[in-house]
């Protein structure tokens, strides 16, 4: 039994079709290229053994996981260079200066990294993250990877989702495809990022009935506006919707980051004890209905965080009562999964700039 479904199968498909295409198309020229380097007549099979053969040398990828298909050529060139570096002749040194020979390396590399895509992930990918739905009641957004409109419903342009240039999930994300309004089957754009803290501001915050939650989303804006690279920070969605738009639906969570750089996946709720474990009528009832009660509100309250876990693989963090008499210590304890990056990110334009030295 695949652990993909159908239609994740379906899209691994389509990607792998559009990239072998390209590579067809580059093929003639490229071959002709390794076999006068090699000095005879190669094969295609001898092309790729050449390219895909030491990618265990090159780069740990059976340890190593991989955030994105970039990530791993980035650290694939990065550990290519540091092979040749000691060798006296390698057919690839020369070829790979050449922009079309670069081009197809990494393609097939690309192509290599959706066909293996849950051994270089380390984590199936949890394609309801590829749309996502926010916000309470009728008054709701969709933040999609590559958006389009078919058949009446939204969903992703497969062959878009691998030339998103932004970040998943950030503040980029946003600006770049815009949110979605599914009442008017259109993409609420925005032309500069002032425009969007404002709508953040004046909309989304507007809309929450929790003062603890409108504080946050002023912290936020502020957050961004220090921000060096506004752009990369992950989007802090209000109201991630578990059941996306059905209207009548079980979870909400207050706020969600998804930290694409990291992918780390964190919901914060804040739950004063007044909304989400107060029974009413208390006087009036016994000590073991009291308790019943209380029972069945934490088993809500705990049902809800194990299904977006088991779900999404969002983790919850939650701000008590004594948390929420300082909000700006809760929006620290937010900030921390907002900045948070990997130790060491590998750049693929500066891997592919050393080529030339090499």
């Amino acid at each position: 039994m695949s652990i993909y479904s159908q239609q994740e199968i379906e899209s691994l498909k389509q990607l792998d079709e559009e990239m072998t295409s390209e590579l067809e198309a580059m093929l003639p020229e490229v071959l002709h290229n390794f076999s006068k380097e090699k000095g005879r007549a190669c094969s295609v099979h001898s092309l790729h053994g050449t390219i895909g053969g030491k990618n265990n040398t090159y780069v740990d990828s059976i340890r190593t996981q991989f955030s994105d298909p970039n990530d791993f050529k980035a650290k694939w060139l990065e550990g290519f260079i540091a092979y040749i570096g000691d060798k006296s002749y390698s057919p690839l040194r020369n070829l790979m200066k050449d922009k079309t020979f670069r081009n197809y390396t990494l393609t097939f590399l690309e192509r290599n990294f959706y066909r293996n895509l849950l051994a270089r992930t380390r984590i199936k990918p949890n394609e309801s993250l590829w749309k996502i739905w926010f916000g309470g009641g009728k008054f709701f957004w969709g933040l999609i990877i590559a958006p389009t409109f078919r058949e009446k419903i939204w969903t992703n342009d497969v062959s878009e989702i691998r030339r998103a240039n932004y970040m998943y999930w950030t503040v980029g994300h946003v600006m770049e495809t815009g949110l979605i309004d599914p009442e008017n089957n259109g993409s609420y754009k925005f032309d500069k990022l002032d425009d969007l803290l404002n709508f953040y501001r004046s909309i989304l915050k507007r809309v929450s009935n929790s003062q603890y939650e409108k504080e946050i989303f002023d912290h936020y804006v502020e957050y961004l506006k220090c921000s060096e690279d506004p752009f990369s920070e992950p989007f802090l969605i209000p109201e991630l919707r578990y059941a996306g738009l059905e209207v009548d639906h079980e979870h909400r969570l207050d706020f969600t980051i998804l930290n694409s750089h990291t992918m780390d996946m964190v919901g914060f709720e804040f739950s004063p004890h007044s909304t989400h474990m107060a029974v009413s009528k208390i006087k009036d009832k016994l000590q073991k209905d009291v308790n019943s009660e209380l029972s069945i509100k934490w088993n809500k309250e705990m049902m809800k965080r194990n299904k977006y876990f088991s779900n999404f693989g969002i983790t919850t963090v939650t701000f008590t009562d004594e948390n929420l008499l300082n909000i700006a210590n809760c929006f620290e304890t937010m900030k921390h999964y907002l900045s948070i990056r990997p130790k060491t990110k590998v750049n693929l334009d500066e891997q592919i700039a050393r080529l030339e030295n090499i």
